[in-house]
């Protein structure tokens, strides 16, 4: 039954999503508009679900909890986008995600803290590069201009 209300759930929820990117607008006179991914993305969610309400349910013996670790792990995860995300327009692309990469991989990773600092280093320098110089989008800077 819960099965049924959860996939119920994410059918609704694509639906609103493909609605509400739609009003964004798909398509316009320069090519896609900013409603187009997000509209992509909704309907493959809302099929999904559906696929998941046809298909027979797969029910487990014995649903067991995870533990105490794997919860830590997903709050180092949310806390790590919640960290690029409002760090973005206040001190910039390069220091947001220069503190929130080593949360993400250290998390999600486990990754030593060499690997860690190098990839950091590696992939915000790479992102910088070709996003901001090569295809010349406007990435957040900071208050100290970088």
């Amino acid at each position: 039954m819960i099965e049924r209300a959860l996939n119920v759930f994410w059918i609704l929820l694509g639906c609103a999503a493909a609605w509400h990117s739609w009003t964004l607008g798909l398509r316009g006179p320069s090519g896609p508009e900013s409603g187009l991914f997000p509209f992509i993305a909704s309907c493959a969610i809302a099929l999904l679900g559906l696929a998941l309400m046809v298909s027979r349910g797969s029910r487990a013996a014995h649903a067991e909890w995870p533990d105490a670790r794997s919860a830590l792990r997903a709050a180092g995860v949310a806390l790590g986008i919640a960290l690029m995300a409002f760090g973005m327009d206040r001190i910039g692309f390069i220091a947001s995600a220069a503190i929130a990469m080593p949360v993400l991989l250290r998390t999600i990773d486990r990754a030593s803290w060499l690997e860690t600092l190098a990839l950091t280093a590696g992939s915000v320098a790479a992102i910088v590069l070709i996003f901001g110089r090569l295809l010349g989008m406007p990435l957040p800077r900071g208050p100290w201009g970088w």
